[in-house]
């Protein structure tokens, strides 16, 4: 099952996507999103359980002003 979604993408992504089609490592811009999508979120999965892990022994993960950053930034 799939979904159809808009994104903007930086123009670099785009050539960068645009190249590995024109390689033949993928035979469309959506099997190579699908893919390098799929493989960033393999990655999120480490980083949620270690996350999970410090809220359950309530151990800060970051620094303040990082984490104040971070928090000031996601607002945008």
């Amino acid at each position: 099952m799939s979904e159809v979604i808009s994104a903007r993408l930086k123009k670099d992504v785009v050539k960068k996507i645009d190249e590995l089609v024109s390689l033949g490592l993928f035979r469309s811009r959506n099997e190579a999103l699908n893919f390098i999508i799929s493989q960033g979120l393999k990655e999120t999965e480490k980083w949620e359980e270690i996350m999970r892990k410090s809220k359950e022994l309530n151990l800060p993960l970051l620094n303040k002003n990082l984490d104040d950053f971070l928090t000031e930034r996601d607002r945008y």
